[in-house]
């Protein structure tokens, strides 16, 4: 295991009902009579009410709210720069996102955009450090990103999409109601769970040594969004179930998973050239065609490893060589997205017409490589796409 330093501040609040006290939380680090700019998605956080009790909580807790609506699945530049210049105009404190990792990424990128004089864009082509940006407080209406408890920002503009990632930006708190999750649709459903499980998956997939603790903190809480994910999809108003999405999928993308050990990260990469080459591609179903392919590719450079998470995360018994275990365990893996009704391939995804080669290309053209279980480059990522038809 390897030497880390680790801190999360953020103040999660969990249960029912609990986004009614968003006013008084922000009031912790906002003073009175601030602006704060309120980002949402799409008609669904106002039909149902949700803004209004959060409007009547921030002005309850004399805070002003400034509306900003219209995030994207796959956050776009151009909504960013609209948020930055509102912001600016209202001379706005804080920014509460309310939904799931879009609009808290969206927030997240106008909070670092705000105080800086450049383009918010350099902070993902050109790897600038914040040094500076506004509080983010988060109501998740969409368990999957775990963007409410993390570091990283995922943005696009145009065809491109890239991460960055500060802890200024870690939301200084986030309520989780899982009644809120009540009326996502199956594919919502389906993506988060497989989001939640890759985020761990990247972690979990390393060349570090002697990482015990957190190797079996890691398969019990895959074990348990396997578990619950398929509940759901039988009953998507099961609560208690939806309790155990929320916690595991917050928890997933915290760093708690990757204490002392060195992450991957490539199926990512891979994956955000297929959400960005089209954007109605949802992530998490694209990272189902993805990860199988990676595991494929690259699990002789650790078969240990491997056997370790067919047997102890999916389940296989019985006798046989390490490969004969390896592909027992990819291919139970594989039922299971199955169950949960992900696609299998490039083609029920829609994506069967995307460029290996220039996916490829794109994945690794500010990077140089994708990866470190396996440190894959431009010509392993064309084959991984090729095994994913």
């Amino acid at each position: 295991m390897n030497n880390f330093e680790y801190s999360n501040p953020t103040r999660l609040v969990f249960g029912k009902g609990e986004e009614s006290r968003i006013g008084e939380l922000m009031r912790a680090r906002v003073p009175a009579m601030s602006p704060v700019l309120v980002v949402y998605g799409g008609g669904s956080a106002k039909e149902s009410g949700l803004l209004e009790r959060i409007s009547e909580s921030l002005k309850a807790a004399d805070l002003v709210p400034i509306e900003l609506g219209g995030v994207t699945p796959n956050p776009q530049l151009s909504f960013v720069q609209k948020g930055i210049l509102l912001a600016r105009e209202h001379r706005v404190k804080a920014i509460l996102a309310v939904g799931g990792g879009s609009v808290i990424d969206a927030s997240k990128a106008i909070a670092i955009g705000v105080p800086y004089v450049g383009d918010v864009w350099d902070f993902f082509t050109k790897k600038i450090t914040p040094t500076e940006a506004l509080p983010v407080a988060a109501v998740l209406t969409l368990p999957a990103a775990g963007s409410e408890q993390s570091i990283r920002i995922v943005i696009s503009n145009g065809d491109r999409k890239l991460g960055a990632g500060s802890p200024l930006v870690r939301p200084f708190v986030s309520v989780i109601d899982p009644e809120l999750f009540f009326t996502l649709p199956e594919k919502q459903i389906r993506a988060g769970v497989i989001d939640m499980m890759s985020h761990i998956m990247e972690r979990y997939f390393t060349q570090t040594k002697n990482t015990d603790f957190v190797d079996s903190q890691a398969e019990s809480a895959m074990k348990t969004i396997m578990k619950n994910g398929l509940k759901l999809k039988k009953n998507p108003k099961d609560y208690d179930a939806w309790c155990q999405i929320g916690l595991a999928g917050s928890f997933a993308h915290n760093g708690y998973y990757g204490l002392g050990q060195v992450e991957d990260w490539a199926s990512h990469g891979m994956e955000h050239e297929l959400s960005a080459w089209d954007t109605t591609i949802t992530h998490g179903e694209g990272l189902a065609v993805v990860v199988p392919a990676w595991m494929k590719y690259v699990w002789h450079a650790n078969p240990k490893r491997f056997v370790q998470f067919a047997r102890n995360v999916m389940g296989v018994k019985g006798e046989g060589t390490d490969e004969e275990i390896i592909r027992k365990g990819i291919k139970a893996f594989r039922r299971f997205l199955k169950k949960m009704g992900a696609p299998k391939n490039l083609k029920e995804l829609g994506a069967e017409k995307a460029d290996p080669k220039e996916l490829a290309k794109k994945a690794v053209e500010i990077p140089g490589k994708l990866g470190n279980f396996l440190p894959l480059y431009e010509k392993d990522i064309v084959k991984i796409y090729k095994l994913m038809r």
